[in-house]
């Protein structure tokens, strides 16, 4: 029957508003004869503008072809991809049956939350089985890489000044840059705060500075604002991981002409040791600031979504704060906060 002379009664269809369940009812060629407000609310339309819209064509559900075969017979759940009318993406569980002889009915609904749980399922499971092998990795790399940088070091105090010593400066730097990395992804697990008091000042300026070189290479000016301070109850490897992670944050969203400065003081009569990443580079949006500590979340197309994460969770753990001001186009400035005296403890009672 020509879609022209299918008629869709207001009465036989006014149940489906009622329904809690995103309803779609379609023809055999595509159109779609009812929408109910659910299934408007999901796809971003009102009902009158979803009615004779083609389901495959006009919204790229891909559903026809599932409607009709096997013919007579309703198929398994579909997920599908769907943009809806501003841009979001969402993804729909979809399931379809014959509705008589020309029509199917179509409940569908928006499963993007589960979706996403499923997908962090996943890589939490494959981090948990990199989680067990990295510390023995890490720790077979360290003495390979301990012993290069140390015959870099030998080859430097011997070798006259030319090319060769330029080109052993670049290993160095690089090799150095490597054990910041393993040290990046190794220690931002653990307590910021230590029993023993370190030199901070020097743990900060060493990180920078081994960044600074990746900065210069690619046109970003870099300034480092870290006096001498004295020695402070926090693990020095934790601090370069923090350091690594934030800087390392900052160069992906900057370009050439941006500049990246860390700052770190303390406040507070010295009761706060204070560091701040500050860049020149693209900022947030809205959505991906209120979503940029959260686990797995990143814009990074290699990106694994816990760098920044962790960096949050050992600062809270600390009784630190880690404070996010960014605006779009102009910059980011990460600022975290420790206190460097520990919470005073509760004397039992006999």
């Amino acid at each position: 029957m020509p879609i022209a002379h299918v008629r869709v009664e207001d009465g036989e269809y006014a149940v489906l508003d009622a329904l809690p369940a995103a309803v779609l009812v379609i023809h055999a060629d595509g159109t779609i004869l009812r929408a109910n407000r659910r299934a408007a609310e999901i796809l971003g339309r009102s009902p009158a503008q979803l009615e004779y819209l083609n389901v495959d064509t006009d919204l790229a559900l891909d559903l026809l072809g599932a409607c009709v075969a096997p013919r007579g017979v309703a198929t398994d759940r579909l997920e599908r991809p769907f943009t809806r009318p501003d841009g979001t993406q969402i993804t729909l569980g979809c399931s379809c049956a014959p509705m008589g002889r020309d029509r199917y009915v179509v409940l569908f609904q928006d499963i993007s939350r589960w979706h996403r749980l499923r997908d962090e399922r996943d890589q939490l499971m494959r981090q948990a089985v990199v989680g067990e092998a990295l510390p023995s990795i890490l720790h077979e790399l360290k003495n390979p890489l301990a012993a290069v940088t140390a015959a870099v070091e030998v080859l430097l105090e011997e070798v006259p000044p030319g090319s060769t010593r330029e080109q052993l400066h670049a290993i160095l730097t690089e090799v150095r840059r490597m054990k910041l990395g393993f040290e990046g992804v190794g220690a931002v697990g653990r307590e910021v705060r230590a029993a023993r008091s370190a030199a901070i000042d020097l743990a900060c300026r060493d990180s920078f500075r081994i960044l600074a070189v990746q900065m210069q290479a690619a046109g970003i000016h870099a300034h480092c604002d870290v006096p001498d301070l004295p020695l402070l109850p926090f693990d020095p490897s934790v601090i370069r991981a923090l350091v690594f992670n934030l800087v390392t944050n900052a160069i992906h969203a900057c370009r050439a002409g941006d500049t990246i400065a860390l700052h770190a003081r303390l406040a507070g009569s010295g009761r706060v040791f204070e560091l701040s990443i500050v860049d020149t580079g693209s900022g947030m949006t809205r959505e991906v600031y209120d979503r940029c500590t959260e686990l797995f979340f990143t814009t990074k197309r290699n990106g694994s979504g816990i760098g920044l994460t962790l960096c949050h969770r050992a600062v809270v753990e600390a009784d630190g704060d880690l404070a996010i001001e960014t605006v779009p186009g102009v910059g980011t400035a990460v600022t975290i906060q420790l206190p460097t005296v520990g919470p005073a403890r509760v004397a039992p009672r006999d």
